[in-house]
């Protein structure tokens, strides 16, 4: 259910510019912001992966993204398969890599509906692996770049949890 939610939400209009986010995240052109529509071959390829994350089945569904985004850099749908690397990897606990993942979302694909989220989770990301200072800045970020965002209620909340902590 969270990741057809996360799959379902609207564009954005208050996507900003993209944040050097993740540590050691290679430096790779920008694709433009007006993607191409997707295909019918481009969508049924995106679906079958998609669908792979929905069963849970992440490496394989990490695998078809990858691939998507290989053959289709400047598609439409190609800043989702960015995200749902990134979200597999996260799932995972595989936190380090998440952040490099995340981060593309964001210097690939500025004005993606994704941006929001792909900043949240640098932000968590950064609090699983234990730096609190990094997790309140990228939470802190996502608060005032997408004030009025379900990203936003969620870095609070984190934000307020690691108060809690005394973190």
């Amino acid at each position: 259910r969270r990741v057809r939610a996360l799959e379902g939400r609207a564009p954005r209009a208050d996507a900003a510019a993209p944040v050097a986010a993740g540590d050691g995240a290679p430096k790779v052109p920008v694709v433009p912001l007006v993607l191409k529509p997707a295909n019918a071959q481009q969508r049924k390829d995106y679906d079958t992966a998609f669908d792979l994350m929905k069963q849970g089945h992440y490496e394989k569904a990490i695998k078809g993204f990858r691939e998507f985004v290989a053959k289709y850099p400047d598609v439409s749908l190609s800043d989702n398969a960015q995200y749902w690397i990134a979200e597999g990897t996260y799932v995972q606990r595989q936190y380090r890599p998440a952040l490099d993942e995340f981060a593309k979302v964001l210097s690939l694909y500025p004005g993606s509906p994704k941006a929001p989220d792909a900043l949240l989770k640098i932000g968590f990301s950064h609090y699983e692996l234990g730096d609190y200072p990094k997790a309140r800045k990228v939470l802190t970020d996502v608060i005032a770049r997408y004030p009025e965002s379900a990203g936003a209620r969620l870095a609070q909340a984190r934000l307020d949890k690691m108060k809690g902590e005394g973190r």
